[in-house]
């Protein structure tokens, strides 16, 4: 059986952890009701996945699927070690749309932060839009949501 979990990231990749965490963290666990919650900060960039739950990758210009192996070069050209990941700029091999990996269409969600709040997900869905904006409220910053499972 897998584990699920509902997990909030910044949708700035390079955003430091606010002062807002620990309210974000009891906020989170109040609506994926547990007590299995935590913060987890990396203190450099690193990609939060969504685990067994990943379907694909688009160009988020033109909407053409990214193959994994072209998105596993440009994770192997920006991952720097010690230093995590940099998100250098590359062109999509579909329409040359300039971006960086954050800025793909995952599917389902995923992104790119030094921080991240998940809380343990049993069998309640994602988080709606209404729940992601409440959360955002306490944090006092924008976040994108990933379900993540394992």
């Amino acid at each position: 059986m897998s584990d699920h979990f509902l997990v909030v990231i910044p949708e700035d990749p390079k955003a430091e952890q606010p002062d807002t965490a620990r309210a974000l963290r009891a906020a989170l666990a109040k609506l994926a009701d547990t007590d299995e919650v935590r913060i987890k900060d990396y203190g450099k960039l690193q990609f939060i996945d969504c685990g067994e739950a990943f379907e694909g990758i688009g160009c988020p210009s033109c909407g053409a699927e990214i193959s994994t192996e072209q998105w596993h070069q440009w994770m192997d050209e920006d991952w720097h070690g010690e230093d995590g990941f940099h998100l250098h700029r590359h062109e999509t091999p579909c329409c040359q749309h300039d971006i960086n990996l954050n800025a793909l269409s995952y599917k389902p969600q995923q992104g790119f932060a030094r921080w991240f709040v998940s809380a343990r997900n049993e069998g309640r869905g994602p988080l709606t839009a209404n729940e992601l904006r409440a959360l955002q409220e306490v944090a006092g910053i924008p976040l994108r949501a990933i379900a993540q499972m394992y």
